[in-house]
């Protein structure tokens, strides 16, 4: 009797968790970890998703601004260019119809390119500027030239990147279609209706593949009317 007592004494202490109960343990805490981690997973893609899609708006808001600000100038002709001054050269640009033989405002109005003459940016003394916007499919950018009156310049600046899509719609007056994207098929406006363009339309379309998804493109429209009236010469 006494032995026995000696013994349930002895061995009351060394009663533990089973291999099967340790097994179940451990099976719960990876559902818990797996759990936690997949919720971890999806909120990081999501922020990261929304911080690229915004990024993305940003950059086509950018590219758009500038294009309509100084679209919207031309004709603007301080230096009297398109009334009897020399054209101001274009080398390196990427509109593909050749300028016409009496400079015009707008000197090339392309599906996805336009040129037109301007002082874009104010400086002192003021001068006419010839501006060039342009899309470069291959490598999905926006591009911006410009050249002044001495022909420096023309060098190519990215204004915006992931640009899928650059078009631009030409009108008249009168609302009539003169040519780009609204024409049936789309076309450059002919030489001898340049001076006619009262309204243009452009719009961007910018995508990039997104963490978690596919593309998500996000797309703007302007319109634009150039504050200088006859904008033929």
């Amino acid at each position: 009797m006494i032995e026995r007592r000696n013994h349930d004494i002895n061995g009351q202490g060394e009663a533990g968790f089973s291999l099967v109960e340790t097994l179940m343990a451990m099976v719960i805490s990876s559902i818990v970890l797996l759990g936690l981690y997949l919720i971890f997973d999806v909120n990081q893609a999501t922020f990261i998703r929304g911080e690229q899609q915004t990024d993305l708006q940003q950059n086509a808001r950018i590219g758009m601004d500038r294009l309509v600000r100084e679209l919207r100038l031309a004709g603007n002709d301080p230096s009297g260019t398109l009334t009897g001054g020399p054209a101001i050269p274009g080398g390196q640009a990427r509109c593909s119809n050749p300028p016409p033989a009496t400079l015009q405002a707008i000197e090339n109005a392309e599906v996805t390119c336009v040129r037109f003459y301007a002082d874009v940016d104010g400086d002192v003394p003021l001068a006419t500027e010839r501006v060039e916007y342009s899309h470069d499919a291959a490598a999905q950018v926006l591009r911006r030239r410009r050249w002044t009156n001495a022909g420096t310049g023309g060098g190519a600046q990215p204004l915006a990147e992931r640009v899928t899509t650059l078009t631009f719609a030409y009108y008249d007056g009168a609302g009539a279609c003169l040519g780009g994207e609204c024409a049936t098929p789309p076309d450059p406006v002919p030489a001898g209706s340049l001076g006619n363009i009262q309204r243009i339309s452009v719009t961007i379309t910018t995508a990039d593949t997104q963490t978690g998804g596919g593309a998500l493109p996000f797309t703007l429209t302007g319109e634009i009317r150039p504050r200088n009236l006859g904008l033929s010469p």
